[in-house]
């Protein structure tokens, strides 16, 4: 048997994770349920809920061992993209080095985006679940650079705001010891700027993290816990470089994004959180 490479391994281990994933996920695109609770069924990484909007058709559900997420083939990118965060997510390993990989577990017949996709488009490979946030082992941190965890960002959004909350949230799990669930995506307009082969470009971002105890989950969600949630303009042009400049009501965000998030808290405290803009911090 021929000798594979390290990097090879990895990546062989990485598709076969995903296709076993993608196997057992709703990702024909059809029109599908989804029940109260389910998320935390499907994965940790959906404890929280699994968001929803009106039209399924452009939900392709892909659970995996580092996220999940709902991609868009019409879009060329997430929807959103799901995980969980604490302190054993982080560990040694280095940052992949190498191109940017297309995702193989999509099914056939959807446009898996390339690395080259990106070239010359004047926007960065903006990661959803930032590379360091996955460095417990190679396979954990070679995931962040699978396309569908990317979407196209502004160098000021994607070494600004963006950077410092992902910092904070880092901060948060790794030297605090909080369990943290994630939510995070693009703002799109009707009709969109696209690069590469139909990529769209999102004007804006958003990002919703809810901050509990180390171990906690969806039970444990109360009125008083802290959340985070902010929404970024995806500009050329100067941004402010601390997040909390950009922070909004998650119930804003769901209005500007068409989903429904935290559906598996319960609905009162849901409602008050929802409602609740961060201050003071």
């Amino acid at each position: 048997m021929a000798r594979i490479r390290p990097q090879k391994r990895w990546l062989l281990a990485l598709s076969w994770g995903v296709c076993w994933a993608c196997g057992n996920s709703k990702i024909d695109g059809r029109p599908h349920h989804v029940d109260p609770g389910s998320g935390r069924a499907k994965s940790v990484h959906l404890a929280l809920g699994i968001p929803t909007d009106r039209d399924s058709s452009d939900d392709l559900l892909l659970v995996k061992t580092q996220y999940a997420l709902s991609y868009n083939p019409r879009r060329g990118g997430p929807n959103w993209v799901s995980w969980n965060l604490n302190a054993s997510h982080f560990g040694p390993v280095k940052r992949y080095r190498g191109k940017f990989l297309p995702d193989e577990s999509l099914p056939a017949g959807v446009y898996r985006v390339r690395h080259e996709d990106y070239l010359g488009s004047g926007y960065d490979r903006g990661h959803m679940v930032q590379s360091e946030e996955r460095t417990a082992t190679p396979e954990d941190n070679i995931a962040t650079f699978l396309l569908t965890n990317i979407l196209p960002q502004t160098h000021e959004l994607n070494a600004g705001p963006w950077l410092a909350l992902e910092e904070e949230c880092n901060s948060l799990a790794r030297s605090q010891g909080k369990e943290l669930f994630v939510i995070a995506g693009g703002i799109y307009s009707e009709a969109p700027a696209v690069i590469g082969q139909g990529v769209a470009v999102p004007d804006a971002y958003f990002k919703v993290a809810v901050v509990l105890e180390r171990g906690q989950g969806p039970a444990d969600v109360t009125t008083s816990t802290r959340v985070l949630a902010a929404q970024f303009p995806n500009v050329h042009q100067e941004v402010a470089k601390s997040w909390v400049a950009y922070r909004v009501s998650v119930d804003a965000i769901e209005q500007a994004i068409g989903y429904d998030l935290l559906s598996d808290i319960d609905s009162a405290v849901q409602q008050s959180i929802e409602a609740t803009v961060e201050r003071g911090r």
